[in-house]
Protein backbone atom coordinates (compact mmCIF):
# COMPACT_ATOMS: atom_id res chain seq x y z
CA UNK A 1 0.00 0.00 0.00
CA UNK A 2 1.47 2.98 -0.91
CA UNK A 3 -0.76 5.17 1.23
CA UNK A 4 -2.41 4.58 4.72
CA UNK A 5 -6.25 5.66 5.04
CA UNK A 6 -8.56 5.15 7.94
CA UNK A 7 -11.34 5.13 4.99
CA UNK A 8 -11.92 3.49 2.03
CA UNK A 9 -14.88 4.51 -0.18
CA UNK A 10 -16.60 5.71 3.29
CA UNK A 11 -16.25 2.40 4.36
CA UNK A 12 -13.38 1.30 6.92
CA UNK A 13 -10.19 -0.30 4.88
CA UNK A 14 -9.06 -3.35 5.41
CA UNK A 15 -5.98 -5.29 7.23
CA UNK A 16 -3.49 -5.89 4.84
CA UNK A 17 -2.12 -8.39 7.38
CA UNK A 18 -5.36 -9.87 8.37
CA UNK A 19 -4.46 -12.89 6.46
CA UNK A 20 -1.36 -13.17 8.48
CA UNK A 21 -1.22 -12.39 11.82
CA UNK A 22 2.13 -13.53 12.80
CA UNK A 23 3.71 -11.57 9.39
CA UNK A 24 2.13 -8.53 11.19
CA UNK A 25 3.35 -9.16 14.20
CA UNK A 26 6.86 -9.67 13.22
CA UNK A 27 6.53 -6.46 11.38
CA UNK A 28 5.81 -4.33 13.81
CA UNK A 29 7.79 -5.57 16.41
CA UNK A 30 10.51 -4.82 14.08
CA UNK A 31 9.73 -1.44 13.72
CA UNK A 32 9.51 -1.08 17.33
CA UNK A 33 12.87 -2.35 18.49
CA UNK A 34 15.63 -0.86 18.86
CA UNK A 35 18.60 -1.25 16.22
CA UNK A 36 22.43 -1.75 16.40
CA UNK A 37 24.66 0.03 14.50
CA UNK A 38 24.30 -1.10 10.99
CA UNK A 39 28.01 -1.56 10.55
CA UNK A 40 28.95 -2.87 13.94
CA UNK A 41 30.28 -5.81 15.48
CA UNK A 42 26.66 -7.09 16.90
CA UNK A 43 25.38 -6.09 13.17
CA UNK A 44 24.14 -10.01 12.61
CA UNK A 45 22.77 -10.13 16.23
CA UNK A 46 19.73 -7.52 15.32
CA UNK A 47 17.29 -10.38 15.48
CA UNK A 48 18.39 -11.06 19.33
CA UNK A 49 17.69 -7.20 19.98
CA UNK A 50 14.33 -7.07 18.25
CA UNK A 51 12.44 -10.18 19.91
CA UNK A 52 12.71 -12.76 22.76
CA UNK A 53 11.64 -16.01 21.15
CA UNK A 54 15.39 -17.25 19.91
CA UNK A 55 17.30 -19.92 21.94
CA UNK A 56 20.69 -19.97 23.27
CA UNK A 57 21.46 -23.09 20.52
CA UNK A 58 20.09 -20.62 17.81
CA UNK A 59 22.93 -18.45 19.07
CA UNK A 60 25.40 -20.67 19.49
CA UNK A 61 24.88 -22.47 16.36
CA UNK A 62 25.24 -19.39 14.72
CA UNK A 63 28.81 -18.24 15.45
CA UNK A 64 29.83 -18.37 12.40
CA UNK A 65 28.40 -15.40 11.88
CA UNK A 66 30.61 -13.62 14.68
CA UNK A 67 32.27 -10.78 14.16
CA UNK A 68 36.04 -10.93 14.34
CA UNK A 69 36.13 -7.56 16.22
CA UNK A 70 34.09 -9.25 19.00
CA UNK A 71 35.42 -12.78 20.81
CA UNK A 72 32.57 -15.31 20.55
CA UNK A 73 32.27 -14.99 24.45
CA UNK A 74 30.59 -11.79 23.67
CA UNK A 75 28.88 -12.75 20.82
CA UNK A 76 27.13 -15.32 22.40
CA UNK A 77 26.64 -13.61 25.91
CA UNK A 78 24.94 -10.87 23.30
CA UNK A 79 22.78 -13.19 22.07
CA UNK A 80 21.52 -14.87 25.40
CA UNK A 81 20.63 -12.18 26.92
CA UNK A 82 16.99 -12.04 25.64
CA UNK A 83 16.44 -15.66 24.71
CA UNK A 84 13.54 -16.24 27.10
CA UNK A 85 11.08 -13.16 27.73
CA UNK A 86 11.21 -14.26 31.78
CA UNK A 87 14.58 -14.47 31.75
CA UNK A 88 15.95 -11.31 30.67
CA UNK A 89 16.74 -9.53 34.10
CA UNK A 90 18.54 -12.79 35.62
CA UNK A 91 20.78 -12.42 32.41
CA UNK A 92 21.48 -8.89 32.95
CA UNK A 93 22.41 -9.31 35.85
CA UNK A 94 24.78 -11.97 35.69
CA UNK A 95 26.50 -10.20 33.08
CA UNK A 96 27.05 -7.47 34.74
CA UNK A 97 28.82 -9.77 37.61
CA UNK A 98 30.61 -12.06 34.85
CA UNK A 99 31.80 -8.77 33.11
CA UNK A 100 32.24 -10.95 30.06
CA UNK A 101 29.90 -8.74 27.37
CA UNK A 102 31.00 -5.05 26.84
CA UNK A 103 28.50 -2.81 28.78
CA UNK A 104 30.42 0.19 27.61
CA UNK A 105 29.44 -0.36 24.17
CA UNK A 106 26.86 1.34 22.29
CA UNK A 107 25.41 -1.34 20.80
CA UNK A 108 24.83 -3.23 24.81
CA UNK A 109 23.41 -0.02 25.62
CA UNK A 110 20.83 -0.56 22.88
CA UNK A 111 20.61 -4.35 24.12
CA UNK A 112 19.64 -3.29 27.67
CA UNK A 113 17.14 -0.52 26.80
CA UNK A 114 14.79 -2.85 24.78
CA UNK A 115 15.17 -5.47 27.52
CA UNK A 116 14.16 -2.99 30.23
CA UNK A 117 11.89 -1.09 28.50
CA UNK A 118 10.04 -3.54 26.09
CA UNK A 119 6.49 -4.72 27.58
CA UNK A 120 6.31 -8.42 26.35
CA UNK A 121 3.42 -10.94 26.79
CA UNK A 122 0.75 -9.55 29.58
CA UNK A 123 1.04 -11.52 33.15
CA UNK A 124 -1.36 -14.53 33.38
CA UNK A 125 -3.03 -13.18 36.62
CA UNK A 126 -3.92 -10.19 34.52
CA UNK A 127 -1.25 -7.74 36.92
CA UNK A 128 -0.07 -4.62 35.43
CA UNK A 129 3.46 -6.03 35.75
CA UNK A 130 3.90 -8.12 32.91
CA UNK A 131 5.84 -11.17 33.22
CA UNK A 132 9.18 -9.76 31.57
CA UNK A 133 9.55 -7.92 34.60
CA UNK A 134 8.14 -9.73 37.21
CA UNK A 135 11.56 -10.40 39.09
CA UNK A 136 13.06 -6.64 38.86
CA UNK A 137 9.80 -6.46 41.30
CA UNK A 138 11.08 -9.02 43.93
CA UNK A 139 11.81 -7.17 46.94
CA UNK A 140 15.06 -9.22 47.01
CA UNK A 141 15.64 -9.37 43.19
CA UNK A 142 15.65 -5.82 43.33
CA UNK A 143 17.97 -4.76 46.39
CA UNK A 144 20.59 -7.59 44.98
CA UNK A 145 20.54 -5.83 41.27
CA UNK A 146 20.70 -2.39 43.06
CA UNK A 147 23.65 -3.86 45.01
CA UNK A 148 25.08 -4.54 41.84
CA UNK A 149 24.52 -1.61 39.86
CA UNK A 150 26.26 0.08 42.96
CA UNK A 151 29.45 -2.00 42.39
CA UNK A 152 29.88 -1.26 38.84
CA UNK A 153 29.32 1.99 39.53
CA UNK A 154 32.08 2.16 41.61
CA UNK A 155 34.48 0.56 39.61
CA UNK A 156 33.80 2.85 36.37
CA UNK A 157 33.22 6.36 38.70
CA UNK A 158 36.53 7.64 37.61
CA UNK A 159 36.55 6.40 33.83
CA UNK A 160 34.12 8.64 31.73
CA UNK A 161 34.95 6.79 28.73
CA UNK A 162 32.12 4.25 30.45
CA UNK A 163 29.09 6.56 30.01
CA UNK A 164 27.33 4.22 27.83
CA UNK A 165 27.88 1.72 30.73
CA UNK A 166 26.40 4.43 33.42
CA UNK A 167 23.68 5.38 31.14
CA UNK A 168 22.86 1.38 31.64
CA UNK A 169 23.05 1.08 35.08
CA UNK A 170 20.55 4.49 35.27
CA UNK A 171 18.03 3.20 33.09
CA UNK A 172 18.14 0.00 35.61
CA UNK A 173 17.88 1.99 38.58
CA UNK A 174 15.37 3.71 37.07
CA UNK A 175 13.47 0.81 35.74
CA UNK A 176 13.03 -0.62 38.94
CA UNK A 177 11.64 2.19 40.64
CA UNK A 178 8.81 2.17 38.43
CA UNK A 179 8.49 -1.75 38.92
CA UNK A 180 8.47 -1.88 42.61
CA UNK A 181 6.17 -0.68 45.39
CA UNK A 182 8.73 -1.58 47.86
CA UNK A 183 9.82 1.44 50.27
CA UNK A 184 13.62 -0.37 50.71
CA UNK A 185 13.71 -0.94 47.55
CA UNK A 186 12.94 2.44 46.42
CA UNK A 187 15.07 4.25 48.60
CA UNK A 188 17.90 2.20 47.00
CA UNK A 189 17.18 3.26 43.89
CA UNK A 190 16.98 6.75 44.62
CA UNK A 191 19.96 6.16 46.50
CA UNK A 192 21.89 5.07 43.52
CA UNK A 193 20.62 7.67 41.15
CA UNK A 194 21.55 10.41 43.22
CA UNK A 195 24.98 8.58 43.09
CA UNK A 196 25.20 8.01 39.36
CA UNK A 197 24.35 11.94 39.07
CA UNK A 198 27.60 13.14 41.13
CA UNK A 199 29.56 11.08 39.00
CA UNK A 200 28.27 12.06 35.55
CA UNK A 201 28.29 15.74 36.79
CA UNK A 202 32.05 15.30 38.39
CA UNK A 203 32.94 13.60 34.37
CA UNK A 204 31.34 16.54 32.67
CA UNK A 205 33.76 19.22 34.80
CA UNK A 206 36.55 16.87 34.12
CA UNK A 207 35.56 16.75 30.77
CA UNK A 208 34.69 20.47 30.01
CA UNK A 209 37.22 22.04 32.42
CA UNK A 210 39.96 24.09 31.34
CA UNK A 211 42.46 21.54 32.60
CA UNK A 212 40.64 18.47 31.43
CA UNK A 213 41.73 15.41 29.76
CA UNK A 214 40.65 15.45 26.23
CA UNK A 215 38.23 12.81 24.92
CA UNK A 216 40.95 11.47 22.58
CA UNK A 217 43.99 9.96 23.71
CA UNK A 218 47.33 11.52 22.50
CA UNK A 219 47.74 8.78 20.11
CA UNK A 220 44.17 8.78 18.49
CA UNK A 221 44.99 13.12 18.24
CA UNK A 222 48.01 11.95 16.08
CA UNK A 223 46.10 10.08 13.99
CA UNK A 224 42.98 12.53 13.16
CA UNK A 225 42.62 15.43 12.29
CA UNK A 226 41.49 18.52 14.60
CA UNK A 227 38.00 18.20 13.34
CA UNK A 228 37.78 14.70 14.08
CA UNK A 229 39.19 15.42 17.74
CA UNK A 230 36.72 18.56 18.14
CA UNK A 231 33.55 16.12 17.18
CA UNK A 232 34.07 13.08 19.02
CA UNK A 233 35.02 15.73 22.28
CA UNK A 234 31.47 17.27 21.60
CA UNK A 235 29.52 13.91 21.52
CA UNK A 236 31.40 12.75 24.77
CA UNK A 237 30.38 15.85 26.22
CA UNK A 238 26.75 15.20 24.93
CA UNK A 239 26.51 11.86 25.83
CA UNK A 240 27.68 12.69 29.44
CA UNK A 241 25.12 15.21 29.96
CA UNK A 242 21.92 13.25 28.28
CA UNK A 243 22.95 10.23 31.10
CA UNK A 244 23.02 12.95 34.04
CA UNK A 245 19.93 13.90 33.27
CA UNK A 246 18.24 10.77 32.30
CA UNK A 247 18.74 10.42 36.48
CA UNK A 248 15.75 12.41 37.06
CA UNK A 249 13.70 10.11 34.64
CA UNK A 250 11.98 8.71 36.47
CA UNK A 251 8.01 8.43 37.37
CA UNK A 252 5.84 11.02 37.75
CA UNK A 253 5.04 9.72 41.31
CA UNK A 254 8.18 9.87 42.52
CA UNK A 255 9.89 12.25 40.91
CA UNK A 256 9.84 14.58 44.27
CA UNK A 257 12.19 11.94 45.68
CA UNK A 258 15.23 12.30 42.93
CA UNK A 259 15.08 16.35 42.58
CA UNK A 260 15.80 19.21 45.13
CA UNK A 261 14.96 22.49 43.82
CA UNK A 262 18.08 24.80 44.51
CA UNK A 263 21.00 21.85 43.87
CA UNK A 264 19.69 20.38 41.18
CA UNK A 265 17.93 23.34 39.15
CA UNK A 266 21.93 24.16 38.96
CA UNK A 267 22.69 21.13 37.37
CA UNK A 268 19.80 21.34 35.16
CA UNK A 269 20.95 24.39 34.01
CA UNK A 270 24.59 23.23 33.47
CA UNK A 271 23.56 20.48 31.38
CA UNK A 272 20.68 21.55 29.71
CA UNK A 273 23.21 24.40 28.18
CA UNK A 274 26.11 21.79 27.75
CA UNK A 275 23.41 19.58 25.64
CA UNK A 276 22.06 22.46 23.52
CA UNK A 277 26.15 23.58 22.50
CA UNK A 278 27.04 20.40 21.57
CA UNK A 279 24.41 18.29 19.92
CA UNK A 280 25.08 18.28 16.11
CA UNK A 281 22.93 19.94 13.28
CA UNK A 282 21.50 17.17 11.88
CA UNK A 283 20.49 14.65 14.60
CA UNK A 284 20.36 11.63 12.15
CA UNK A 285 23.91 11.64 12.50
CA UNK A 286 24.33 10.45 15.99
CA UNK A 287 24.34 7.02 16.67
CA UNK A 288 21.20 5.14 17.52
CA UNK A 289 22.06 4.56 21.37
CA UNK A 290 22.88 8.59 21.58
CA UNK A 291 19.83 9.81 19.38
CA UNK A 292 17.56 7.84 21.47
CA UNK A 293 18.56 9.28 24.97
CA UNK A 294 18.61 12.97 23.30
CA UNK A 295 14.81 11.97 22.12
CA UNK A 296 13.92 11.01 25.50
CA UNK A 297 15.53 14.05 26.97
CA UNK A 298 13.36 16.37 25.01
CA UNK A 299 10.24 14.74 26.28
CA UNK A 300 12.06 15.11 30.10
CA UNK A 301 12.40 18.28 29.95
CA UNK A 302 9.28 19.20 28.70
CA UNK A 303 7.68 17.05 31.15
CA UNK A 304 9.91 18.95 33.95
CA UNK A 305 9.08 22.78 33.15
CA UNK A 306 6.13 23.28 34.87
CA UNK A 307 8.02 22.28 38.07
CA UNK A 308 11.28 24.24 37.10
CA UNK A 309 8.82 27.10 36.91
CA UNK A 310 7.19 26.81 40.14
CA UNK A 311 10.47 25.95 42.17
CA UNK A 312 11.75 28.87 40.73
CA UNK A 313 8.75 31.15 41.38
CA UNK A 314 8.17 30.21 44.62
CA UNK A 315 11.51 29.38 45.99
CA UNK A 316 14.81 31.96 46.46
CA UNK A 317 17.03 28.69 46.82
CA UNK A 318 15.61 27.55 43.36
CA UNK A 319 16.30 31.36 41.33
CA UNK A 320 20.07 31.12 43.72
CA UNK A 321 19.85 27.81 41.49
CA UNK A 322 19.43 29.16 38.07
CA UNK A 323 22.00 31.75 39.10
CA UNK A 324 24.99 28.70 39.94
CA UNK A 325 23.91 27.03 36.74
CA UNK A 326 24.58 30.23 34.88
CA UNK A 327 27.40 30.75 36.65
CA UNK A 328 28.86 27.19 35.73
CA UNK A 329 29.30 28.58 32.15
CA UNK A 330 30.33 32.25 32.65
CA UNK A 331 32.63 32.72 35.69
CA UNK A 332 32.49 36.55 36.11
CA UNK A 333 28.27 36.15 36.15
CA UNK A 334 27.40 38.76 38.65
CA UNK A 335 22.89 38.80 38.54
CA UNK A 336 21.90 42.68 40.03
CA UNK A 337 18.33 41.48 39.66
CA UNK A 338 16.29 38.53 40.28
CA UNK A 339 14.91 36.74 37.41
CA UNK A 340 11.65 37.46 35.94
CA UNK A 341 9.26 35.17 33.41
CA UNK A 342 7.87 36.52 30.14
CA UNK A 343 4.73 36.15 29.62
CA UNK A 344 2.37 32.94 27.95
CA UNK A 345 2.93 31.57 25.60
CA UNK A 346 6.85 32.39 25.84
CA UNK A 347 7.08 31.67 29.67
CA UNK A 348 10.10 29.29 29.09
CA UNK A 349 11.65 32.07 29.31
CA UNK A 350 13.64 33.75 31.83
CA UNK A 351 16.03 37.40 32.24
CA UNK A 352 17.33 39.11 34.63
CA UNK A 353 20.41 41.90 34.18
CA UNK A 354 24.05 41.48 35.41
CA UNK A 355 25.61 44.04 38.23
CA UNK A 356 26.79 47.32 36.72
CA UNK A 357 29.74 49.80 38.07
CA UNK A 358 33.47 49.87 37.81
CA UNK A 359 33.26 50.99 34.05
CA UNK A 360 31.29 47.70 33.34
CA UNK A 361 28.01 47.70 31.83
CA UNK A 362 24.94 45.86 32.58
CA UNK A 363 23.96 43.16 30.21
CA UNK A 364 20.89 41.38 29.94
CA UNK A 365 20.50 37.80 30.26
CA UNK A 366 17.91 35.64 28.51
CA UNK A 367 17.57 31.87 29.93
CA UNK A 368 15.25 29.27 27.83
CA UNK A 369 14.55 26.20 30.63
CA UNK A 370 13.81 23.78 27.32
CA UNK A 371 16.38 24.90 25.22
CA UNK A 372 15.43 23.06 22.28
CA UNK A 373 14.39 25.73 20.06
CA UNK A 374 16.12 28.80 19.64
CA UNK A 375 19.84 29.88 21.55
CA UNK A 376 19.72 28.13 24.87
CA UNK A 377 21.30 31.29 26.68
CA UNK A 378 22.11 34.46 25.32
CA UNK A 379 23.02 38.21 26.43
CA UNK A 380 22.11 41.11 24.74
CA UNK A 381 24.26 44.87 25.99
Amino acid sequence: MSKYRVLNDGLWVSNPFSSDSEAAFRYLRDLCAMKVTTDGPYKTLQFSVSGTNHTSNQIIASQDACSTAITLHDYEAFGHLRAGRKLQWRNMLKELRRGILSISHKDVHVLFLQALWQAEAKSKRNSWRREAHADAAEPAFGLEALEELTEVLNKIEDNWTWSYTCGTLIAMAARILSLTNEPDVQTAAVTFLKRARGVTHRWLKEITGAQGRNVLDDTDMAIKSSAEASRQKQRQILLVALVCCSTFNVDESVIDRVFDSARDISLIVECRNLIYMNKPPILTSLPFALRALFDRDQLLVLRLLPRLAECIRTQPEARNGLDEGIRALWDSYTPSTKWMVYNSPYERWYTTRTVEGDGLRGIDIHFNLLGTHGPHVCWLG
